[in-house]
């Protein structure tokens, strides 16, 4: 056993739970220590009450370990997600202790599956763009990203060995890769946002954050929706067969913002991909299809229309909204409704036409971020892909990978087509294992 149960990842930590090792209210306790003794200083944490989690103990302790795979997992949730015990109050003060009376879809599955939902993690406002309150744990005069940074923080801290996300452009990508964590946003809508803060209809994702590669199936498996219900989920998630003896074809690609990286997180990239096992990783560079740089004015148009659209009353008050969320909103109500449809249609154009381009790849490899976090918590980040692989709905792992000129962390995008989501994380374990686990 490892010397503190913080340290453990998740899988271990089933493990020994499941081996009666140690108790779901042992490990409960040894989280919520560390939260005592770090969150006073990294912010990381909206909401944890010990009465609520006691109650949830008590019914896992008659819960039969056996039948249900997260038995006693404690697990983190941003504060998007609606939790019938807790709060949801979305990271703004105009909507201090709402409390909704119901479970997110998602957080029914994970209480399903016997995890124990520890507390809720911070958001920025409405899981947009502003935060000024959690700090990044490798260096706190630094950005953790946002919006998911509550979740991001508390993983690379050993506050909490999972913790859910959402990500409409890069909001699980940027905290995973600032904090040095694993960041999984999967296919669009395979994980279900029934009960999760709507912000932009086409482009909400739900994901996760963890501390290694093998983390990232279990709890896909206990998160995501299954049944014949959800055809493509069905054929391709539900009856998927992998390949142990696999080899990736791996696409690098440099996206139309590669320019703006740092050249020495260029550098430890190449370094990265050169290190690349050719018996497992068959690599080549391809160039990005020129409709791939119209994507973020795309994406901008009906992120900001849809926001001014579902956040309407709130502007109306004036106050209690930050600026940057005020121009966001003044800039979504400049455009049209035509201009909107206009903007979905080509959405779903380019999505499968990017689908068709990259049939040829199993995954693409790129850097999740231009450079380690920026300093300052309000500070812009500087352009990367992210939200490419958000409006195509293709999921993504940011794999902890790199470190930049001052030592701190840079992630590695892994990105795959839609509905290989278990190809995706087979491939990003393979990684880790070739690496000897010092990912």
């Amino acid at each position: 056993m490892k010397t503190h149960l913080t340290h453990c990842d998740a899988t271990e930590l089933i493990g020994l739970l499941k081996a009666k090792k140690v108790s779901p209210r042992e490990v409960s306790e040894a989280f919520l220590n560390a939260i005592a003794q770090k969150d006073p200083v990294l912010h990381a944490w909206e909401y944890i009450n010990q009465e609520a989690i006691d109650r949830q103990l008590r019914k896992i302790e008659t819960l039969d370990p056996k039948s249900h795979p997260l038995w006693g997992l404690p697990i983190g949730i941003k504060d998007n997600y609606n939790t019938f015990d807790m709060p949801t109050q979305m990271g703004s003060p105009l909507w201090k202790d709402f409390t909704p009376g119901n479970d997110a879809r998602v957080v029914h599955y994970l209480r399903r599956s016997g995890a124990l939902i520890l507390g809720k993690t911070t958001t920025a406002e409405f899981a947009v763009h502003y935060q000024d309150k959690t700090r990044n744990p490798h260096d706190l005069e630094r950005s953790p990203g946002t919006s998911s940074s509550g979740s991001a923080v508390a993983v690379a801290a050993d506050m909490i060995p999972v913790a859910f996300g959402s990500q409409t452009a890069g909001s699980i990508g940027r905290p995973a890769s600032y904090c040095g964590v694993y960041g999984y946003k999967p296919t669009f809508g395979i994980l279900p946002r029934v009960g999760v803060l709507k912000t932009t209809d086409t482009l909400d994702t739900l994901g996760f954050l963890t501390k290694s590669a093998r983390d990232l199936k279990l709890i896909l498996d206990a998160s995501r929706v299954h049944g014949k219900n959800y055809e493509y989920v069905y054929e391709h998630l539900d009856n998927y067969s992998s390949t142990p003896k696999k080899s990736f074809k791996i696409g690098i690609i440099k996206h139309p913002k590669w320019h703006l990286a740092d050249h020495v997180a260029k550098e430890a990239f190449q370094h990265f991909v050169d290190k690349l096992n050719p018996t497992f990783f068959e690599v080549e560079e391809l160039k990005y299809p020129a409709e791939m740089e119209k994507i973020y004015e795309i994406h901008g148009l009906i992120y900001d229309k849809t926001l001014s659209y579902y956040f309407r009353e709130e502007f109306k008050q004036g106050t209690l909204i930050s600026p940057i969320f005020h121009e966001i909103i003044t800039q979504g109500q400049k455009t049209t409704l035509d201009a909107y449809k206009q903007s979905l249609q080509k959405q779903a154009c380019l999505t499968l036409d990017f689908h068709n381009y990259f049939a040829s790849y199993d995954v693409l490899l790129t850097l999740t971020t231009a450079d380690e976090a920026p300093i300052g918590l309000t500070t812009p980040d500087i352009p990367d892909s992210n939200l490419i692989w958000t409006f195509l709905g293709m999921p993504t792992v940011s794999i902890p990978a790199l470190k930049g000129k001052h030592g701190l962390p840079i992630g590695v995008l892994a990105i795959a087509k839609k509905y290989d989501d278990y190809l995706l994380l087979e491939c990003v374990e393979k990684i880790q294992k070739e690496n000897n686990e010092t990912l």
